[in-house]
């Protein structure tokens, strides 16, 4: 178990503390009732901003980007040379939805959002549950798995990937970039740039080769004006698709794991995993601290002063368990659906169906092969400044005799 406690600089918690703590409800409780629903944070050492933990307070930061911008050029920071928050805070020449406002952005989000919602449903489950099952297969005979590592980590990813037809090779490339741009060790700029290299390259080869997958739609799509723009808008859905779901199908399995609730282990009627799913995007959101906006002009905001050029970040995890939003009656929460998990206004996830159908069959396909049970309790949580979920979650079960190896493409 962590046990780190979150540490001061300045009189600001670092960002990576809070998501490191043991406790982080706890943490974040402590900072709101010091600072209320803004308080100043580090984004990392010696690099400040604001973290909002209110729920109306984010919802007023996520729907107004006429005040909050997504542009980093409103940025008044300077950022040394070694800062890891480059490529995803500042980076240099990026042209996409995530980093666009307005007019810009609603003209780059139209293919995402065109593209999403055009999906086959049936033939990408086919594909999921083939990612699935060829990584199950990779451990299955050997009664012990690290469910992160060998799994988690690589099914969203993969999944994710294979829907803009990369093949496996491309995607673990592209996965190990992903993990150094979310602050999971490397360099996240050498990192950036050798993902966009491995997209531009692909949407070249689609072009010369069209296929039935998002990159071909992508290039199909006449609002986007060239590659790069095509490319960079592939970098950021793939980084934030893997970011979210890896979280997601972590933290699902580990409430099924170990709530009584989930694993059957209580009196009553067992709950299932729509229920742990829904549960989860509550309780521990897939992107705890949601980066970043930057003030257009002076503002408050909650009973902060935010001065033009400020760093905000959308808390969350905090927001979501504001108790303005949220009581301890479980029957009076059910059917609230007033999580910010998927965010709202212009820049809400354009994804939300087929990330829930990924996770799903994540999720499922693993419980149903097999007789998981968790070997160890303690956690570890991964380092990052954005997200938690377990560094591992090592697992026994009874061995396989054989794993029919499943092809992870169809």
């Amino acid at each position: 178990m962590s046990d780190r406690e979150p540490q001061r600089s300045g009189g600001r918690v670092a960002l990576a503390d809070l998501t490191g703590a043991e406790d982080m409800a706890a943490a974040l409780r402590k900072l709101q009732d010091e600072w209320g629903p803004v308080a100043p944070v580090d984004l990392e050492p010696g690099v400040p901003g604001w973290l909002v933990l209110g729920h109306a307070e984010v919802m007023a930061v996520m729907r107004t980007e006429s005040v909050f911008a997504r542009d980093p050029r409103h940025w008044r920071e300077q950022l040394p040379p070694e800062s890891n928050l480059h490529a995803i805070l500042s980076p240099t020449g990026r042209r996409n939805l995530y980093f666009a406002d307005g007019v810009e952005h609603r003209r780059l989000r139209l293919p995402v959002d065109e593209a999403f919602s055009s999906m086959d449903e049936v033939r990408t489950a086919a594909l999921v549950r083939g990612v699935c099952d060829g990584l199950i297969d990779a451990f299955a005979t050997r009664g012990n798995a690290d469910l992160i590592g060998e799994y988690a980590a690589a099914v969203s990813f993969l999944a994710v990937s294979g829907m803009f037809g990369f093949d496996e090779g491309q995607g673990f490339a592209l996965l190990r970039c992903a993990m150094e741009i979310f602050g999971h060790g490397g360099d996240p700029v050498v990192a950036l740039e050798t993902m966009d290299r491995i997209v531009l390259d692909h949407v070249a080869a689609t072009r010369a080769q069209p296929g039935q997958n998002l990159t071909a739609r992508f290039i199909e799509h006449p609002a986007f004006e060239d590659d790069i723009e095509i490319g960079h808008t592939m970098v950021v859905a793939i980084c934030a698709a893997n970011e979210m779901l890896i979280t997601w199908i972590a933290a699902t399995l580990r409430r099924m794991l170990t709530d009584p609730r989930y694993t059957g282990r209580v009196t009553g009627v067992r709950r299932g995993l729509d229920d742990a799913m829904d549960e989860t995007l509550w309780r521990e959101p897939p992107v705890a601290n949601l980066p970043a906006r930057y003030a257009v002009t002076d503002c408050t905001l909650g009973q902060a002063h935010i001065k033009a050029g400020d760093a905000i970040v959308m808390g969350v995890a905090a927001a979501n368990n504001d108790p303005r939003v949220r009581t301890a009656d479980e029957l009076f929460e059910a059917g609230n659906q007033s999580h910010l998990s998927f965010g709202v206004g212009p820049h809400a996830c354009p994804a939300k169906r087929p990330g829930r159908l990924l996770v799903k069959i994540a999720v499922e396909s693993l419980m149903k092969r097999l007789d998981l049970r968790l070997t160890d309790p303690e956690v570890t949580w991964a380092p990052s400044p954005w997200s938690r979920y377990p560094a591992t979650l090592p697992v026994a079960f009874t061995p396989e005799r054989t794993a029919a190896r499943t092809p992870a493409r169809v």
